[in-house]
């Protein structure tokens, strides 16, 4: 009984981590409201590489959630298994290195979407549409 009580324990609480996460592969790649072409509301637009999490899985459309909150479908078509994060920060500060001893490569903002290349300890290794690599720390983003 006490082994059955630790495996439900383990089930609800590693379900939310263990969420399939998708990535947006195409552009335009459009949020909408409905799992439809026709008198479907577009909830938005939605960056390359944005990270989505999955919460429903239909025959042509998925029911994300981005990394603002925002639920809606999303086509199959222009999304892919591909890692990737969302900066959820404000700014943040993309490093050379895995640690906050190396130098500021450059600084992302709030909602911007990355590749990632890699992971060492808390640290993400990410590459931007414009080749632009860098690290940033693991607190300060969605998705991966």
């Amino acid at each position: 009984m006490k082994k059955l009580l630790l495996l439900c324990l383990f089930l609800l609480t590693a379900g939310p981590c263990l969420a399939e996460m998708l990535s947006v592969a195409h552009q335009p790649a459009e949020l909408k409201n409905k799992p439809k072409v026709a008198r479907a509301e577009v909830l938005g637009s939605l960056p390359l590489h944005a990270p989505l999490k999955v919460l429903e899985t239909g025959s042509e459309y998925i029911k994300v959630q981005d990394y603002s909150g925002r639920v809606g479908y999303i086509h199959k078509a222009v999304i892919s298994p591909e890692k990737s994060l969302a900066i959820k920060a404000d700014v943040c500060n993309v490093r050379s290195g895995p640690g906050t001893d190396f130098a500021i490569v450059f600084k992302a903002t709030r909602g911007s979407s990355y590749r990632v290349l890699g992971q060492k300890d808390e640290w993400i290794e990410i590459a931007s549409d414009t080749g632009q690599t860098g690290w940033v720390w693991q607190n300060l983003t969605w998705g991966y």
